[in-house]
């Protein structure tokens, strides 16, 4: 019988040390878990509006001013290359070319001097073209 009983005393013993366990121990409150993880997912989102997304939009800001600085430099050293070519015609039509009596700016020359200062002019557009990529 002894054996009969040391299982039931068993069970009781549990069920005593069940019942005694809820009270020494404090429930888990689902409120609270809820409040500290709204308050991480408010604190995660607040950090990404107020420093995370001015600090990318700022880098990209940044990065598109460089970005159109380089455009305007090549824009510029492109103008300056057509203007170079431009200079180098007329000054070959006038190192091989009489000016015009009566018509300032104007000059007379051979055909084939006007072919080789428009085939240089037109090699030199397309050096800046290439160069330049445009």
């Amino acid at each position: 019988m002894s054996e009969e009983n040391d299982p039931k005393e068993q069970a009781e013993k549990a069920a005593e040390n069940s019942e005694k366990e809820p009270a020494s121990r404090k429930s888990f409150d689902p409120t609270i878990f809820l409040v500290g993880l709204l308050t991480i997912l408010v604190l995660s989102i607040s950090y990404f509006f107020v420093f995370a997304l001015p600090a990318m939009k700022r880098d990209q800001l940044g990065l598109e001013k460089a970005k159109y600085v380089q455009e305007q430099e090549l824009q510029q050293s492109y103008v300056t290359c057509v203007e170079d070519a431009e200079e180098e015609y007329e000054s070959y039509i006038k190192l091989n070319g009489r000016p015009v009596e009566k018509q300032p700016g104007a000059y007379s020359a051979p055909e084939y001097i006007w072919q080789t200062a428009d085939k240089k002019r037109n090699t030199a557009l397309d050096q800046c073209s290439r160069q330049y990529n445009h």
